[in-house]
C-alpha cells in the first residue's frame, strides 16, 4: 500500500517508537509518551471557514474510519491471497540443497546456524572501526565479492546536508557590556563536527524559551502562560518525537531558531542507561547527539521520485526541509544556557536532571548580565553521488526475494554493529549455500546516508518500486541491533511473525542454558506481548510504509524492555563503547545475527513457509479498540450516537478475520505445509464498545 504525498509527510513526522533512530531506530529517547493532539496559535494566516459543526466533524471522521476500514479488508485480504498464491508458486521450483517437505526439518537452519560465529562479527566491527567512511562502500563491495558472492550496485545524486568546517556553527551569548562569548567548544581536530543534518544556514538573535520536548502540547503550555514564542529561540530536549517534527512545530508557532540538547533525565535516568561513560552507558554531560530534521525519506530534492539525472529537482526553498536554523548541543551547554534564563517556573513534569531550577525563560535573569542569544548555522547543501551495494546468491525461484538489509556510514561515528552483523550473515550463508544457491532470492543490502533520513533504501524503492511490489515477499532489518541487554524487541508486519516465532525455537538465548530465543523471549516480556508494529526510524520504511512489503526489525533492550545504550549517534557512540559496556563478548549481537539468518532460511529453503493471516485482522481490531479506548469519551460527549458506525466497522473486521480464517485452514492443509502449528486461529468474538465508559 503506498501513501499520499500529506497522509506520508504527516506519517512520518510523528512520533513512534522508533523515531530517534532517526533516520531506532528504537524507542524514543526519554521514553515513549505521547501527548494529546493540541492547537499552536499561529500568526494569523488565510484559512477555510468551517463548513461543519464539530459533532459533524467527528461523524464525518467516523464515516472515513468505516470507509478505511473496508479498504483495510481488501488490501489485507489481497496481501495474504498473494502471499499464499506466491508461497504455492514455489512449487514449481526445486534444488538439491532444498530440504524436503514431507516432515518438519530445520538441517537447513541448523547448518546455517553452525557456520555463523561471534568472532565472524567482532573481526568485521574491528575492519570497519579502520575504513574511513569514503571508502566504506567498496570494502562493503570488495567483502562481498571475496565471499563469492554477486554484487552490484544502484547509484542516485543526492542533495546531502554538511557543517562547514570553516565556519562552524555557534551559540554566542551577549552581554550588557557588549563582550561576546561562544558557548558550544568545537571537537578535537579530527573529530567530527556536531550538527543536526537538513537545517538551512542562518544567524538568527532572539530571547531563549525553554520548550521541553518541543510537542505541540508543549508549546501550547507555554503560549498559555503567555510566553511569547514570537521571534524567539527555542531549547528542546531530545526524545519523545521527530527532531524534524518539532523544528516544524517551532516554525508554526513563530520561532526563528531551535537548540537541541540531550537531558540527563534521559539519557542517563531510570531508563537512560545509569551511570555515564565509562563507567556506564548514559551520555556524558558534555554528549552532542547527531541528527536529521528531514521529516520525509529519500532526497528532499526529489520528493517521491528518484533521485536520477533526468528527474526535476526542487529549488532549495521549495524543498520540504525546515525554514529556521536549528542545531545540537551538549547537555553542558544547556545548562549554562538555563542558568541565564529567567521566567516563570516549569511546571511538574518538564524539569529534567539539570542541576537548576527550570525556568520557562523569555527573559534573563539581572545577575547574568545577558542582553541576548544569538544562534549562527552555517550548514552547507550539495550534491553528491551515492552508491547501494547489494550481494545476491543464485536462487531456483528468482521472482521471490527476501531482502536483508542495514545503513553504511553514519553522520557522526559508528560503531558498525549492524553491517559487521550483515557481512557476517552473508558469509555464513555464502558457505553453506554456494555453489547451488537457495530456493529463494535472497539479496543483501547497505544503504548509503541512512541516518540522513533512509536516502539511499527510498531512493532504490523507489526507482524499483514495481519490482519490489512483485518480488519482494519480506525485508528483514538488522539495523541499530542493540539498545541493551536483557529483553527482545521485535517489530514486524503480522504475515511474518509466525516466520519469527519458527526460527526462534531453532536459535539459543544468550542466557541460560539449553534455553531457544522463542522461551527466554516469552520468559523476559511481563506483557506476553512478543511483537510490536513497526515504527518509523529505519531502512524498512521505504519497503514496509511506501511499498506495503511484510517487514520486521529485531532491538536487544534492557532488562526492563527500555533502552540502556544512550550513547547511540554521539561522539562516544564506538566500538569500544558497545563492546566493552553492551556486549562484552558479542552473545546479544550474535544472538539477534542468527535469528534474522534462521528467519531467512525458514522464508526460503521451505516450500511453504508458516504464515497465520489471522494475525492481520487481529492486529487490526486490536488498533481499533485501541482508538475507541483513547476517544470514547469525545464520542460520547459529542451528543451523537456513533453505535451503528462503530458496530458497521467491527462487523467488518470480523468479516475480515473469517475469511482470512477460511484461507488459513485452506494454506494448513496444503500437502507441503509440515510446520508446527503452535498458534490456533481463532474467530474475533463481537466486542460492542460501550460509549457510557
Amino acid at each position: 500500500m503506498t501513501m499520499s504525498g500529506e497522509s506520508y509527510t504527516r506519517w512520518r513526522a510523528q512520533p513512534s517508537d522508533d523515531e530517534d533512530d532517526e533516520g531506532v531506530e528504537g524507542e524514543s529517547r526519554g521514553g515513549r509518551g505521547r501527548g494529546e493532539a493540541v492547537t499552536i496559535i499561529t500568526p494569523s494566516a488565510p484559512r477555510l471557514p468551517h463548513v461543519l459543526s464539530h459533532g459533524g466533524q467527528i461523524r464525518l471522521l467516523c464515516v472515513m474510519i468505516l470507509m478505511l476500514s473496508v479498504c483495510l479488508v481488501c488490501v489485507g485480504l489481497g496481501v495474504c491471497v498473494g502471499l499464499a498464491w506466491g508461497y504455492a508458486r514455489s512449487y514449481r521450483h526445486t534444488s538439491e540443497h532444498i530440504i524436503s517437505g514431507s516432515t518438519l526439518d530445520y538441517m537447513h537452519v541448523q547448518r546455517f546456524l553452525h557456520s555463523l560465529l561471534p568472532s565472524m562479527i567482532q573481526y568485521n566491527m574491528k575492519e570497519l572501526e579502520e575504513i574511513p567512511q569514503r571508502m566504506l562502500a567498496d570494502f562493503v563491495e570488495d567483502t562481498w565479492e571475496f565471499q563469492g558472492l554477486d554484487t552490484t550496485t544502484t547509484t542516485f545524486r543526492v542533495h546531502l546536508s554538511k557543517p562547514d568546517t570553516e565556519n562552524p556553527n555557534t551559540v554566542e551569548v551577549t552581554y550588557s557590556d557588549g563582550h561576546k562569548e561562544v558557548l558550544n567548544p568545537l571537537p578535537p581536530t579530527g573529530n567530527p563536527t556536531p550538527f543536526s543534518a537538513y537545517s538551512p544556514a542562518g544567524v538568527v538573535t532572539g530571547p531563549l524559551v525553554y520548550g521541553r520536548y518541543g510537542k505541540r502540547e508543549d508549546l501550547a503550555t507555554l503560549q498559555s502562560r503567555k510566553i511569547n514564542l514570537k521571534g524567539s529561540i527555542l531549547l528542546l530536549r531530545h526524545g519523545k518525537l521527530h527532531n524534524g517534527a518539532k523544528m516544524h512545530n517551532a516554525e508554526q508557532a513563530g520561532a526563528v531558531g531551535v537548540l537541541f540538547y540531550p537531558d540527563p533525565a534521559d539519557m542517563r535516568g531510570m531508563f537512560g542507561g545509569g551511570e555515564p561513560y565509562p563507567n556506564g552507558t548514559g551520555l556524558p554531560d558534555d554528549g552532542v547527539i547527531w541528527s536529521t530534521v528531514s521529516t520525509l525519506p529519500g532526497d528532499p530534492a526529489t520528493p517521491f521520485l528518484p533521485s536520477l539525472d533526468y528527474i526535476y529537482r526542487t529549488g532549495q526553498s521549495s524543498q520540504t526541509l525546515p525554514k529556521i536554523p536549528g542545531h545540537t548541543v551538549s547537555a553542558e551547554v544547556a545548562q549554562q544556557l538555563l542558568v541565564m534564563m529567567d521566567g516563570p517556573e516549569a511546571p511538574e513534569g518538564w524539569w529534567g536532571d539539570l542541576d537548576l531550577v527550570y525556568r520557562l525563560g523569555g527573559s534573563w535573569t539581572l545577575d547574568s548580565n545577558v542582553t541576548n542569544i544569538t544562534l549562527s548555522v552555517n550548514n552547507i547543501l550539495h550534491e553528491k553521488t551515492l552508491k547501494n551495494i547489494h550481494a545476491t546468491l543464485p536462487a531456483a525461484d528468482e521472482s521471490r526475494v527476501i531482502m536483508v538489509g542495514c545503513h553504511y556510514g553514519s553522520l557522526s561515528i559508528n560503531p558498525g554493529a549492524g553491517l559487521g552483523a550483515l557481512l557476517a550473515l552473508s558469509e555464513a550463508i555464502a558457505k553453506n549455500y554456494l555453489p547451488g544457491g537457495t530456493q529463494r532470492k535472497l539479496v543483501f543490502s547497505a544503504w548509503a546516508a541512512g541516518e540522513y533520513g533512509m536516502i539511499g533504501s527510498t531512493e532504490f524503492t523507489q526507482l524499483y518500486s514495481s519490482w519490489v511490489d512483485s518480488s519482494v515477499i519480506a525485508y528483514l532489518s538488522v539495523d541499530e541491533m542493540l539498545q541493551g541487554t536483557g529483553s527482545l524487541r521485535v517489530m514486524a508486519s503480522p504475515t511474518l511473525r509466525q516466520a519469527i516465532r519458527e526460527a526462534a525455537t531453532q536459535v539459543m538465548w544468550p542466557v541460560g542454558e539449553d534455553v531457544s530465543v522463542y522461551d527466554g523471549w516469552c520468559s523476559s516480556d511481563p506483557l506476553d506481548a512478543h511483537f510490536s508494529n513497526l515504527g518509523s526510524g529505519s531502512d524498512y520504511v521505504s519497503f514496509t510504509a511506501q511499498r506495503g512489503v511484510p517487514s520486521a526489525h529485531f532491538v536487544g533492550m534492557g532488562v526492563d524492555w527500555w533502552s540502556t545504550f544512550s550513547l547511540r549517534h554521539s561522539q562516544y557512540d564506538t566500538r569500544y563503547s558497545y563492546t566493552s559496556l553492551l556486549d562484552p563478548d558479542y552473545k546479544w549481537t550474535h544472538m539477534i545475527t542468527s535469528l534474522v539468518g534462521a528467519v531467512m532460511m525458514v522464508l526460503s529453503e521451505n516450500e511453504l513457509p508458516p504464515v497465520v493471516m489471522t494475525e492481520l485482522s487481529t492486529d487490526l481490531y486490536d488498533g481499533w479498540r485501541r482508538f475507541l479506548g483513547l476517544h470514547a469519551t469525545t464520542l460520547h460527549k459529542s451528543g451523537y450516537n456513533f453505535t451503528g458506525i462503530i458496530d458497521a466497522i467491527e462487523a467488518e473486521l470480523i468479516r475480515m478475520n473469517s475469511s482470512l480464517s477460511d484461507l488459513d485452514r485452506l494454506y494448513h492443509t496444503m500437502p507441503n505445509y509440515v510446520h508446527q502449528y503452535s498458534m490456533p486461529v481463532t474467530g474475533l468474538a463481537h466486542y460492542r464498545w460501550d460509549l457510557q465508559h
